[in-house]
């Protein structure tokens, strides 16, 4: 049998590869960034852009608490800047009707939507509890993917790395510039040349390397029980022997303690 050759690339980076070649295909991909006030804050800008690079939405928003200025110092974005931008609720009353049929794609998705989520919660007293929490199941409803960990999955990266490092080079900060970061990302990691039939011949492997540890583990589980049922084979025998032999010394002992017949004359007897 003639195996075609072996891939390069783990079934994981696979995967990730088909995910990319898919982002790049589709029409209905819409790439989003935020910037925010913390990593446990609120959203202050908010921008989307289609695959074409086509600006959808971009705008500052005003958070209820004032901006720290560690946050201004990696963005740039200031509480003057945002004095007069809208809310978040007024922001993503404009927001929803552009991303709602979309397949978003986010650098890091799992923040960025939790802040989109959390940045409702200041507002839960103006707003009121019930709307609030609609408000919330409309983000919780969006279809979201993470460029991030399915670029470290196609680079076989261990850690997640910056936009940045998987841009090749230094953003604004700015979720804009973020948003054509990120689109780069999306665009570099784009192989049509791997096709589905690729896809399959790396699942296939895979498998086939699955397998083959699987026979090779239970190979050398049937040896060790092989061994073992020797063993227990051969301590079944002496423990055979063994109670055979007492068996034997006991009927021994048993004939030689027997008292020896008595001799009674014919005086002894009653008749």
């Amino acid at each position: 049998m003639i195996l075609p050759k072996k891939c390069s690339i783990s079934l994981e980076q696979a995967e990730a590869q088909m995910l990319f070649n898919e982002w790049n295909e589709r029409d209905d991909i819409v790439i989003l960034d935020t910037e925010t006030t913390g990593l446990y804050g609120e959203i202050c800008e908010i921008s989307v852009i289609d695959r074409h690079r086509n600006v959808l939405f971009d705008s500052l928003v005003k958070p209820v608490d004032p901006i720290p200025g560690e946050a201004t110092f990696i963005h740039g974005i200031t509480n003057e800047m945002v004095a007069g931008a809208p809310s978040w609720p007024e922001v993503w009353k404009k927001l929803y009707g552009v991303i709602k049929d979309k397949l978003i794609l986010i650098y890091n998705s799992e923040f960025d939507v939790r802040l989109m989520e959390e940045s409702f919660d200041p507002y839960e007293e103006e707003i009121g509890f019930g709307e609030i929490e609609d408000l919330k199941e409309q983000v919780w409803e969006l279809q979201t993917q993470c460029v991030m960990k399915t670029y470290a999955q196609l680079v076989g990266s261990q850690r997640w790395l910056k936009l940045t490092e998987a841009c090749g080079y230094a953003t604004e900060h700015r979720a804009l510039s973020d948003c054509k970061a990120t689109l780069d990302v999306i665009k570099k990691c784009y192989k049509p040349e791997f096709t589905q039939r690729d896809f399959e011949l790396v699942k296939w492997w895979d498998e086939l390397e699955s397998t083959s540890r699987r026979i090779r583990y239970l190979n050398h589980r049937i040896r060790e029980l092989t061994e073992e049922q020797a063993e227990l084979l051969k301590k079944q025998k002496q423990l055979l022997q063994r109670l055979v032999t007492d068996e034997a010394s006991k009927e021994v002992a048993a004939s030689v303690s027997e008292d020896p017949p008595t001799d009674i004359s014919d005086d002894d007897l009653p008749f």
